[in-house]
């Protein structure tokens, strides 16, 4: 694992190098483009940038940025004898450094993203060879040297400055702190000219730790953003499902030890049953089967079971995680409606919690989550001919915040954004007939589809006419037209599409889609007709052959 950066050169009259440290006790050189003499190092994590200072160049110090594959960019020019160290201070977003100036004297400086200089205060007499800032105290701290002894010095921006106490001998190698183990490090060099890392606590503790090599002298050094930092797989949940053939992004970041994050760059995916799934943000389908997926980066490393199943009918009847209940219901606002006053079974507090039992004739606020979660992996082989989302479950949210679910046998109705969904949808089965028989989802969800419809600001809502089939008129009951229809339109439009072309769903719920359809005959005013040449061919197909 990369748990350091450090500018130096492993030779005398050689260009500086980006050294990697592994703090386990691997060091390895990189070359800097364009090579040049830098001093200082900070990281700046909104950029994922490193920054230091080229402060010999003919044209005068540069401020420079530098990437963690070692690329140099300049940034603008700076001030003089910038040599001391810098450190990067999030509050006002710009760089503090320190000067060693000809009279032997320390000053701070603040220096712009431009490199814009200006002078602050002295610090001290002597030779800074490192500077660092500690969010948590707000307090920037430096090693100074005097008199061929290193001392550790706080700074105050309000130019409050003590000197604490010896770091040791021959110090020339920056300063950095590790904000998770409340550490700073530094660069020391013994008299044959080898270099080791050195850590310092507040507490005075001064504990050589490695070798590096020979003459890092006056190399920056900063912590990696990963050091200390933990990862965090931003795609998956834990216990999430998912079917075989469907589409997954995989995506995770790496937050450091003061909260910013580092993107997936580098990160690599890997499935106990699957095998390496590649780098970065992959998408990837997999088999059905248990899952662990496990991202890793350095000595960082998280993972996450999901499950996979062959089909949407399958998945449906696997339990939510808890990880998915609580998407759902973040997604929506719920409110779980009780019914009439003294009928316990009509109290949303005689059914608690979020049960998983697709046996039982209860209603439970999982049967709710699950249908919905159900829509959310449905996929279709053509775009759907209706809405301007990519999925159903999308064009819901689009126009629906709130979903009321009571346990009375009032009507389902929408308007305003909010669903009012009646006991059934709370119910495996929406048959009273054979209440313990898990129910094909598609029946709930074409209900969910229509209702969404009344939430839409064309809708056209329904209306009172005599079927075209010659059955009896539905007060307000029915769909004036089909294309743009209403809600009898909107669901006979989903329940063609999973007949004919789900992805996902499996052929029993296909052909019970197929059967939904032939029933909404008696729904629509008019003959159905369409210009959508996929929904003309089903029209032929299903109803007008």
């Amino acid at each position: 694992m990369i748990d350091l950066y450090t500018i130096g050169s492993q030779h005398p009259g050689t260009d500086p190098t980006w050294t990697t440290i592994d703090i386990q006790g691997t060091v390895k050189d990189h070359p800097i483009t364009p090579a040049r003499r830098l001093a200082g190092l900070t990281y700046k994590p909104k950029t994922r940038l490193y920054y230091t200072v080229a402060p010999t160049n003919p044209e005068g110090p540069l401020l420079c940025s530098i990437s963690t594959a070692g690329a140099l960019e300049i940034l603008g020019p700076t001030g003089q004898n910038m040599t001391g160290g810098i450190a990067y201070h999030a509050a006002d977003d710009c760089f503090y450094a320190l000067s060693n100036e000809f009279d032997g004297s320390v000053k701070i400086y603040r220096i712009t993203m431009s490199g814009q200089a200006g002078e602050l205060f002295t610090i001290a007499l002597g030779v800074a060879v490192g500077l660092t800032y500690v969010p948590a105290s707000d307090t920037f701290y430096a090693l100074i040297t005097q008199d061929n002894f290193t001392w550790f010095y706080s700074i105050k921006k309000s130019s409050t400055v003590t000197k604490l106490f010896g770091a040791g001998l021959r110090v020339f190698g920056g300063l950095c702190h590790s904000p998770s183990e409340n550490l700073f490090y530094f660069v020391a060099n013994e008299e044959d000219g080898c270099s080791y890392l050195w850590t310092l606590a507040l507490s005075g503790s001064v504990v050589k730790r490695m070798g590096l090599g020979y003459n890092l002298n006056h190399a920056g050094i900063s912590m990696a953003p990963w050091f200390g930092g933990t990862m965090n797989i931003e795609s998956l949940l834990e216990g999430e499902r998912f079917v075989s053939g469907e589409t997954i992004l995989l995506d995770a970041n790496i937050l450091d030890a003061t909260g910013p994050s580092w993107n997936s760059d580098g990160i690599a995916w890997q499935s106990s049953i699957a095998g390496p799934l590649g780098t970065g943000s992959p998408t990837v389908t997999l088999s059905p089967g248990t899952h662990v997926i496990t991202a890793s980066k350095e000595r960082l490393k998280q993972s996450v079971t999901v499950r996979v199943f062959a089909d949407l009918g399958e998945l449906y009847k696997a339990a939510p995680s808890p990880a998915e209940i609580g998407r759902v219901l973040g997604d929506f606002t719920f409110h779980w409606v009780d019914g009439t006053s003294g009928d316990p079974t009509q109290q949303w507090e005689s059914y608690p919690g979020f049960p998983f039992d697709q046996t039982s004739p209860d209603p439970s606020r999982t049967a709710v989550i699950a249908k919905l979660d159900v829509l959310r992996h449905q996929r279709f082989s053509q775009p759907l001919p209706y809405g301007t989302a990519a999925t159903a479950y999308e064009q819901v949210r689009l126009n629906t915040h709130t979903i009321r679910v009571s346990l009375d046998t009032a009507l389902n109705m929408a308007g305003g954004g909010v669903i009012n969904l009646n006991r059934t949808f709370a119910t495996w089965w929406n048959n009273p007939a054979t209440p313990t028989v898990a129910a094909p989802y598609v029946h709930s969800l074409y209900l969910f589809n229509h209702e969404s419809r009344h939430n839409e600001p064309d809708d056209p809502g329904h209306t009172t006419c005599t079927a075209w089939t010659g059955a009896g008129a539905v007060d307000n009951g029915m769909d004036a037209t089909f294309e743009p229809g209403s809600g009898f339109a909107r669901a006979t439009l989903y329940t063609m599409w999973v007949y004919k072309y789900a992805r996902y769903d499996p052929p029993a719920i296909r052909s019970e889609a197929k059967n939904i359809t032939l029933q909404f005959k008696d729904r629509l005013c008019a003959h159905p007709t369409s210009s959508n040449l996929l929904v003309k061919a089903l029209l032929t197909e299903l109803w007008n052959a």
